[in-house]
């Protein structure tokens, strides 16, 4: 009987000494500080937009970042979206752009968010007497640290002049 009572208590402390605790739970992701970092990273595309910095505006991408814009292909990646952005500047060359952010929602998971905003472009066509307002819906992801954009698409608000 005291073999089976020292095999038990063998047997019970090898088993409790053998299991590991459950892991942790994942932090909390703090959806605020998401969402000042993606208004702090959408002013800095604004303002290389502004200053018509190709370059600064193509660095907001992900590598597998998308825009989307009307009669176009999409753009994939940071390269495609500067190509796109120099062209529209030499044909454009007194346009000026501004965007308000409407609201932007953070996942619960803390690395994707939605981004809807409304974008005013003055100074059009290469007189530069055209206009254009829009909507648009930016989805950033988080990639090592930073908030990129992942698919950036818009649509004008301005009416048809082309139906008759």
């Amino acid at each position: 009987m005291r073999s089976i009572a020292r095999s038990a208590f063998a047997l019970i402390v090898f088993a409790t000494g053998c299991t590991t605790p459950p892991p942790a739970p994942p932090p909390i992701p703090d959806l605020a500080a998401a969402e000042a970092a993606i208004r702090a990273a959408d002013a800095g595309w604004l303002k290389a937009a502004q200053a018509r910095d190709s370059a600064a505006e193509a660095a907001m991408f992900a590598a597998d970042g998308v825009a989307y814009r009307a009669h176009l292909e999409p753009m994939v990646g940071p390269a495609a979206f500067q190509a796109y952005a120099e062209k529209d500047k030499v044909e454009n060359p007194k346009a000026t752009i501004n965007w308000t952010t409407d609201r932007i929602e953070v996942a619960a998971s803390g690395d994707l968010a939605i981004q809807i905003s409304s974008v005013t472009i003055k100074g059009l066509g290469p007189k530069g007497d055209g206009e254009d307002r829009l909507r648009f819906v930016t989805v950033w992801k988080l990639v090592n640290g930073e908030w990129k954009v992942a698919h950036d698409i818009g649509s004008t608000t301005m009416p048809d002049t082309t139906k008759k």
